[in-house]
């Protein structure tokens, strides 16, 4: 399926009976507009008595952009709760089987029902910031256009990603209240990218609020897709029987994952374009850190303590206990970056290898180049290696996470490549032993 064949037309039918099943309700009417009005209104009123009392100028300004972005947040919540109801709420309502009983490709199904759902939760959005702005900014000398534009684009995106997240959630739930639990999945991680939103509104720099904007959309663009490919009728109809035994299931399914696995070498040969994409990570960082060093993007204050606290990784004391103290540190790294590969899209197996690279360009810029890869040898020989290794199969992680398939499949290539990792850390952890030793012996 894909977003260039469908037929718009019969999206907007979609889209269309959706609204009016929204807007037919008069206490969700009421909550949406008291929610687009009444809060920017207390808001406004709040940052102008501030101003009028004397609050200062500067606290002011920043205070009104803050107040922009909650005002946007707290509308946008509804998308949340509109996306769970899409295909569950059609499901209690004994709806479902009409809905795709009709001569609509999945696509246009897919595509109306998260068109209305977009349309309802972005004009509450951009309702209760125009109230806000209009309330807020004239007479008060102060209109930060830039920041404003930049919070209206992140949040498209991060409706949009909420909205993609949500429906995924109600295709495989089989109750509203599963889609509610399951929705923890949602709001978590949302609630970290809103607070690191606001700590950019904060900082009052443009440039990162276009940068968040940029990784929101791509993820929007992941889930989007996501929902898109693993939307299917007849598993949609199927999930309404249940399955029976869930516990036996999982445990079959757990086995059957660790079943019929490669070899390491014949694994690292299909994973050769992950191992390749983990591989340019740590000359990427390296470029990266040491343009970073010269032109004082970060300044050296930033970096050091990270340095720093690398070097006291390896402990004091006899060589028994630094190589105990760095093979834990090395350790915990290749066993965390894999269960984030989950929620993270495969991006904490580029970081692997793109964070060390980053510290060695960064060292590099403050001193030479020589000095900085002196450092890391001879252990970087095998600890390159095995950072590469494991970023790959973490990457492959991450890529199983995000590709759905109407056929399912889903948990199966999830399963797969995480008992991948497990299998191979049977050659990486020694690997990483052999290292210890070396940069204690010879380091």
């Amino acid at each position: 399926m894909s977003w260039l064949n469908l037929d718009r037309r019969k999206a907007q039918l979609v889209a269309a009976r959706d609204l009016r099943d929204a807007i037919s309700e008069l206490r969700l009417i009421l909550a949406m507009v008291g929610l687009t009005i009444a809060i920017p209104l207390a808001c406004a009123i709040g940052v102008r008595g501030l101003a009028l009392y004397g609050g200062g100028t500067s606290v002011v300004n920043r205070l009104s952009v803050v107040g922009a972005f909650f005002v946007v947040f707290i509308p946008a919540s509804f998308s949340l709760v509109l996306a769970l109801e899409s295909f569950v709420g059609e499901r209690e309502r004994t709806t479902l089987e009409v809905l795709i009983s009709t001569p609509l490709k999945e696509a246009e199904i897919y595509a109306g029902k998260v068109a209305a759902v977009l349309a309802i939760s972005l004009t509450l959005c951009y309702g209760g910031l125009a109230v806000y702005c209009l309330a807020v900014f004239p007479g008060l000398g102060y209109f930060p256009l830039d920041v404003l534009i930049a919070l209206a684009l992140s949040t498209i995106c991060q409706v949009a990603a909420m909205v993609a997240g949500a429906v995924i959630i109600s295709l495989n739930a089989r109750t509203m209240r599963a889609a509610n639990v399951m929705a923890s999945f949602i709001i978590l991680p949302m609630s970290v990218a809103l607070q690191t939103e606001a700590a950019l509104i904060l900082l009052g720099r443009t440039e990162f609020l276009w940068g968040f904007a940029g990784l929101m959309l791509a993820l929007a663009a992941i889930l989007l897709r996501m929902g898109l490919n693993g939307f299917s009728r007849e598993a949609l109809l199927a999930r309404d029987s249940g399955l029976h035994r869930p516990l036996q299931r999982a445990a079959n399914a757990l086995r059957a994952s660790f079943q019929r696995r490669p070899g390491i070498l014949r694994l690292l040969w299909w994973r050769r374009t992950a191992l390749l994409v983990a591989a340019v990570g740590l000359p990427a960082g390296a470029a990266a850190g040491y343009v970073a060093g010269i032109t004082g993007a970060i300044p050296a204050s930033v970096v050091k303590p990270a340095l720093s606290t690398l070097i006291a990784a390896a402990g004091g004391g006899s060589q028994l206990d630094q190589a105990l103290a760095i093979i834990s540190h090395n350790l915990l790294a290749i066993l965390l970056v894999a269960p984030l590969a989950l929620i993270t899209a495969g991006l904490s197996g580029f970081l692997l290898t793109f964070l060390p690279g980053f510290l060695l360009g960064f060292a590099a810029s403050q001193s030479s180049w020589s000095i900085a890869l002196t450092g890391i040898v001879p252990n970087g020989l095998v600890e390159i290696p095995v950072a590469i290794i494991a970023g790959g199969l973490a990457l492959q992680i991450g890529a199983a996470t995000i590709h759905m398939e109407a056929s399912g499949g889903w948990t199966a290539r999830v399963l797969a490549a995480g008992a991948d990792y497990v299998r191979a850390l049977r050659w990486l952890v020694p690997a990483l032993i052999v290292a210890a030793v070396l940069e204690v012996r010879f380091g």
